[in-house]
């Protein structure tokens, strides 16, 4: 993968643009770039990159350093007054040229994982080691001083494409190599506190300087990445990650999808009351139309069933395509009640499909591309071109751009939100927290979207996959969750999620096509799509 580089000055010379690319390929020169028209331009949003996140090994840290642990290296070294001690022998690369500096410090988390710096030394092995209970992160990068494939200018600029961002457990270091590219290490929630070994020479520097600015004395060859690089280098948030490998001793505190909870940038507000014009609930079924990669798996009936080719589990979830969505069509024209069906752009595609969606007189709403790729660590260059590709799919197959988005599975960023609502998104389903509607919007560029919260307490997954419910148990489960809340104060909306590998089999869509007709009489209640609902609060009033 190309990495695009710009402006590095050294001894006041000027580097030229260059695409520094893996190891063994040829640097692309400046002019090369400009002609490929790839150069960020003035105004243009920077793009981001996400550093990989690793565990620190023995291995993967070989190009970088020499990883400590409780190995002995080296071991043999003979020493006749410690019998019982296994003794290893000095690390032979390890040097801190005229003296040593040992010092601790203890490292606090902090909200922005932007990599603003890299610095290198090329006359010490600087040495990290984590005492205390916690893990630390450690942006490395591999030397690039002596790469054959860069020219002396080239040289003096890290290889984003060796980076890595290391998770190193507690109780163990690094000693890096001479010229490895790093920064500070970092907290992964939690403080860290961590044992360093460097030199007067580098700590008199980096102590000396009045203000964070670049360097290149005392040892110290420190970058500020933005004078350099197009794009801004970030690591992923190492939460999880060390939760997940259980290297903290106490559960972390995350922030979710921004400081509110509703994506990142994203502020709600409530709406006022009066759109529901007399009604108490305002019920929206929303039909999910899906389809997966083959081989990928998917949602399961008989889940034990794990052979290769699958034939029973994929032939359910096909089944719901072909049999399920005309059922459910036509058990809602008869009763004559609105639905939404949100649609993965790859099942429009099949001739069945979109036949069937065309002639049910639903609001045609957008879910996707399939259901096996949600947006989770997607960039924000693949998170737009993903709801862009959705939407255009959709408009293709079914003539019209969805106003409506539900995520696949819930798998979403912190960008997602947003991004929705700069590609037209109106309502967006994927937030279940309340039984009101209220807008989410965007505190820079004041966009406001919908949200019509999605109930998971209605949901067919939840009440048949889960609960395990007969087909009667299911559609009274939905018919009480209506009922009280048509009891309660104020004005509400349920969306009733339903797969038509799941609602649409016959059993369900005769119980569920009798509890509608009660739902229906009750003079609270009314069904409604959810554009109808977005367009009963956007009235003015």
């Amino acid at each position: 993968i190309a990495i695009l580089a710009r402006v590095a000055c050294r001894a006041g010379s000027i580097i030229p643009q260059v695409v520094p690319v893996s190891p063994g390929l040829a640097a692309m020169p400046a002019d090369e770039l400009a002609v490929t028209g790839k150069r960020r331009r003035e105004g243009e949003e920077r793009e981001v990159r996400t550093l990989e996140l690793v565990l620190a090994t023995r291995e993967n840290t070989k190009s970088i350093g020499y990883f400590v642990d409780d190995t002995v290296t080296n071991p043999g070294l003979g020493i006749p007054f410690y019998k019982t001690v296994l003794e290893g022998a000095n690390y032979k690369e390890a040097t801190w040229k005229d003296q040593a500096c040992v010092r601790t410090s203890q490292i606090h988390w902090r909200e922005d994982q932007s990599v603003t710096w890299l610095e290198r030394h090329m006359e010490m092995t600087q040495g990290f080691i984590l005492v205390g209970k916690n893990p630390g992160l450690f942006v490395l990068g591999e030397p690039t001083h002596d790469r054959q494939d860069l020219d002396e200018k080239h040289r003096a600029l890290p290889d984003p494409s060796t980076t890595k961002a290391y998770i190193l457990p507690p109780g163990q270091g690094i000693i890096i190599k001479k010229g490895t590219w790093h920064d500070f290490p970092v907290s992964c929630g939690p403080p860290v506190s961590a044992f360093i070994l460097n030199t007067e020479e580098v700590v008199e520097a980096l102590a000396s300087m009045p203000a964070a600015a670049p360097m290149n004395h005392g040892d110290c060859f420190k970058l500020r990445l933005s004078e350099h690089w197009d794009f801004t280098l970030k690591f992923p948030d190492p939460r999880p990650f060390v939760q997940k490998l259980g290297l903290v001793p106490t559960p972390i505190a995350q922030p979710l999808m921004g400081p509110e909870g509703y994506g990142a940038g994203m502020q709600r507000a409530e709406v006022a009351s009066g759109w529901g014009n007399g009604a108490r609930v305002l019920v929206v079924p929303v039909v999910n139309v899906e389809v997966f990669t083959p081989g990928c798996g998917g949602p399961a009936i008989q889940p034990h069933l794990q052979s290769v080719p699958e034939l029973a589990n994929k032939g359910w979830r096909d089944y719901g395509n072909r049999r399920g969505l005309q059922r459910l069509s036509q058990m809602f024209k008869e009763l004559g009640i609105p639905a939404t069906a949100v649609i993965n752009s790859e099942a429009a595609q099949l001739d069945y499909v979109a036949e069937a969606l065309k002639s049910s007189g639903w609001e045609l709403g957008a879910h996707g591309v399939n259901n096996s790729s949600g947006n989770a660590k997607m960039t924000r260059a693949e998170e737009e071109a993903h709801f862009k590709h959705c939407l255009d799919g959709l408009q293709g197959s079914l003539g019209a751009r969805p106003a409506t988005w539900l995520t696949p599975g819930f798998s979403v960023t912190e960008r997602t939100p947003e991004i929705a609502a700069k590609s037209g998104i109106k309502t967006f389903l994927d937030f279940v927290d309340d039984d009101v509607p209220y807008d989410i919007v965007h505190t820079e560029s004041g966009a406001r979207t919908l949200c019509l919260p999605y109930c998971m307490e209605t949901n067919d997954f939840s009440l048949v996959l889960t609960k395990n419910f007969d087909a009667r148990q299911y559609a009274r489960a939905i018919e009480d969750h209506v009922r009280q809340l048509a009891k309660e104060p104020g004005e509400k909306v349920v969306c009733l999620g339903m797969h038509t590998f799941v609602a649409g089999t016959p059993a369900r869509v005769l119980a569920l096509s009798e509890a509608f007709g009660r739902l229906k009489a009750c003079p609270e209640v009314r069904f409604a799509t959810a554009a109808q609902v977005h367009d009963a609060v956007r009235k003015p009033r």
